[in-house]
């Protein structure tokens, strides 16, 4: 079970980062040419602000490691957190009728990070 943890870790570290710092930095009309057509219903500081939680959520899965006066617990609140965006996110692309893979992605997302949200804390309970 640990290495799927670490697999979906890796891969919600790689997912949000990644997305995230698009939109935070990509001007809008790229996102829009690379599929992400739902921010035409929101404004720029919007997408960005969206961008720079996304970021803070990989930053809260990964600092602990980096930096040790970070406590782990950190981990299970910022998954939980990035969870929370995509519940959020599947109703607006479903609403939108947006293409069945972004709210698939976004599903596969939501159920890696509610996982590593839950196991993660039990872990950090068990320990106490």
């Amino acid at each position: 079970m640990n290495k799927l943890l670490w697999f979906f870790h890796v891969m919600l570290t790689l997912a949000f980062g990644l997305f995230g710092l698009q939109k935070v930095f990509m001007a809008m009309p790229d996102l829009i040419a690379q599929g992400m057509w739902w921010i035409e219903d929101f404004s720029a500081w919007q997408v960005r602000a969206i961008g720079a939680l996304e970021v803070l959520g990989v930053l809260g899965l990964n600092m602990p490691y980096l930096l040790k006066p970070i406590p782990k617990r950190v981990i299970p609140l910022a998954s939980a957190c990035l969870a929370l965006t995509m519940v959020v996110a599947i109703p607006m692309h479903v609403m939108r009728g947006d293409p069945i893979p972004a709210v698939v992605v976004n599903s596969i997302l939501l159920l890696m990070a509610a996982t590593l949200a839950v196991k993660r804390y039990g872990e950090f309970q068990a320990k106490s």
